[in-house]
């Protein structure tokens, strides 16, 4: 290899498959501990980009070699043993080939290379020149849980067992893992010896194992916040009661990948955002867009370096753990932030995606007896080395204090009287006869109504109506008298754990949403609340008359409860996950 620039960053094309255990461990050569990893496709259009070029095999070596003779870069071809998937005629035929071109391209820049001194030795004697085994790897810990791969086998059964836990039994696709993580879960074996190219990664990746040095130096955790563009506010709202809880107990840099058209209120909240745009967003093919989304992720993956990658949401994009899997990206753990209170009826199929995770957080939530949903009654087949974390509610109105009752209406800029506000949140719904009801009895009982308006919902269609952008609602929750709104995990908590105003519920009824309905009932049936549906006409307006009256009156409802986010455990929980990838010094 060239002498290197420190000033700038060295970049390695690596060519060959995409997510080739061999590519995926380069990482891990402590030389390469600073190296930006970029797949390349063809050398001769993308030499350019990059400073050096490794090939993971003979088979791109041979068919790329006139692009690699041209480019003028250094490159290293690793040779790769025979495995069970090409045919021993065609490996040596393969071989034979590529010495011959080796011979003749004498002035060339190649550096053969192979994953062990055994294969090394090998095709020394096969090639007649000089074969370098490639470095060991960094030190990773012992004592793990044997995993036994197959390349026949699309999935690992492996025994899974902790600290006052009991041996469990637990399966995860073969290649789900890049394998710079999988080594620091698992001690890795080749359960078929006729493979000598697994054997060799196997071998290769168990290098330096149990040698591990501690690292007791105090460092800060980078997380780096995955936040889909959602229905509402919840995905934000969320990710930053958890993001405040982290950073009030250790040393913690949130950057959020922000998909939301809301991502102003995190930057507003003096985080730091990298701003997207979804295939919807740009109308652009899905796969397409999921492709380039991919690659972005991944040079961001090694830019940044997070400790840990987050996601809050049900279904998780597949550009995510693609990107986890390329070569350079694996030394992040990765949390699945995942709420209960899904509908009975949802796809229980989102749950496979257990197996990328190394933790499952699922806020706590309040009306969780009601919960008939796949969270709660279902298990996920696949589920890898995840942890699942039930904590309680996680509401951002805990981890920020409130204006006083005088301060709030200023900022508002209310008068006298009593104010409601509605949230009704305008993606799902029909809000037409709800909205006419509540105009209709806030008058008669003499009420201002305050809409909240949300980036990602229309102005209500009453011209009566104040409009207000209250963010986080929580801090303006003392100047308001009575709160109308829909149901979702968001301002569910924020309202039953930080207000004591009358509270109705307009619960939302999609398939693909919470189950609004159970919850908004539950606390109903609890006292803490009123509930009105806007399928059911019959009784609506003696409802909003009756929440109305309580608005009016000054009611108060002592009885809601206070249960909420344990934020040192959580912090605590996150920080001890992220030691299992703990980079080096």
């Amino acid at each position: 290899m060239q002498a290197q620039d420190s000033s700038k960053i060295w970049r390695v094309g690596v060519l060959g498959d995409l997510y080739d255990p061999v590519g995926q461990l380069l990482e891990d050569i402590p030389a390469r501990a600073t190296h930006l990893f970029v797949p390349i496709e063809d050398p001769a259009k993308d030499a350019e980009y990059v400073d050096e070029i490794i090939v993971l095999s003979q088979s791109y070596a041979l068919a790329h070699l006139p692009g690699l003779l041209k480019c003028d870069l250094p490159f290293s071809i690793v040779l790769r043993r025979l495995d069970t998937e090409v045919h021993p005629r065609d490996w040596r035929r393969e071989s034979e080939i590529l010495k011959r071109c080796i011979a003749d391209a004498e002035d060339a820049n190649i550096q053969l290379a192979a994953l062990t001194e055994a294969a090394a030795s090998e095709f020394r004697m096969e090639f007649g020149f000089r074969v370098k085994a490639l470095d060991a790897l960094v030190p990773v810990a012992d004592g793990l849980p044997p995993f036994a791969i197959d390349r026949q086998q699309r999935e690992v059964t492996f025994a899974l067992s902790g600290q006052n836990k009991p041996r469990e039994s637990r399966r995860v696709e073969t290649d789900a893992l890049h394998w710079a993580r999988l080594r620091r879960l698992s001690v890795l074996h080749g359960s078929d010896h006729t493979d000598l190219d697994l054997q060799d990664m196997v071998s290769w990746a168990n290098s330096s194992r149990g040698l591990r040095m501690a690292n007791d130096k105090p460092q800060k955790l980078r997380w780096l916040a995955v936040v889909p563009n959602g229905v509402g506010l919840g995905h934000i709202t969320r990710m930053m009661a958890l993001a405040k809880a982290v950073q009030a107990h250790h040393d913690a840099e949130v950057i959020f990948w922000c998909f939301s058209r809301a991502a102003e209120i995190l930057q507003a909240a003096g985080f730091q955002i990298v701003l997207r745009q979804n295939a919807g967003h740009l109308k652009a093919h899905p796969p397409a867009w999921r492709d380039w989304e991919t690659q972005e992720f991944s040079i961001a993956l090694q830019h940044l370096r997070p400790d840990i990658v987050s996601y809050d949401g049900a279904v998780i994009d597949p550009f995510i753990f693609r990107a986890l899997r390329m070569p350079g990206c694996g030394k992040s753990a990765f949390l699945w932030v995942r709420r209960g209170m899904l509908r009975y009826d949802s796809d229980p199929q989102f749950l496979e995606n257990e197996q990328f995770c190394d933790l499952i957080l699922e806020p706590g939530d309040l009306a969780v007896a009601v919960d008939k949903g796949p969270t709660k009654t279902r298990q996920a087949r696949l589920r890898g080395f995840s942890e699942t974390y039930v904590t309680k509610p996680v509401a951002l109105a805990k981890m920020i204090a409130p204006y006083s009752r005088r301060e709030a209406k200023r900022r508002m800029k209310l008068g006298w009287g009593k104010h409601c506000l509605v949230s009704l949140g305008g993606a799902f719904g029909d809000w037409d006869a709800i909205e006419a009801e509540i105009v209709a009895q806030a008058k008669a009982k003499g009420v201002t109504l305050i809409w909240a308006q949300s980036p990602l919902a229309p102005p209500p269609q009453s011209q009566e109506t104040l409009i207000r952008r209250l963010f986080p609602l929580s801090r303006y929750l003392p100047g308001i008298d009575g709160v109308i709104t829909a149901t979702g995990y968001n301002s569910f908590h924020e309202l039953m754990l930080g207000y004591s105003g009358p509270v109705m519920f307009a619960p939302t009824n999609f398939v693909r949403m919470d189950d609004q309905v159970a919850r908004a009932s539950y606390a109903a049936e609890q006292g803490w609340s009123s509930v009105v549906f806007s399928d059911q006409p019959d009784g609506m307006k003696d409802r909003i008359g009756d929440f109305m009256q309580q608005v009016k009156d000054g009611a108060t409802f002592r009885n809601r409860p206070t249960d909420n986010l344990d934020g040192r455990a959580f912090a605590d929980r996150l920080r001890n996950i992220c030691q299992r990838y703990r980079r080096e010094i």
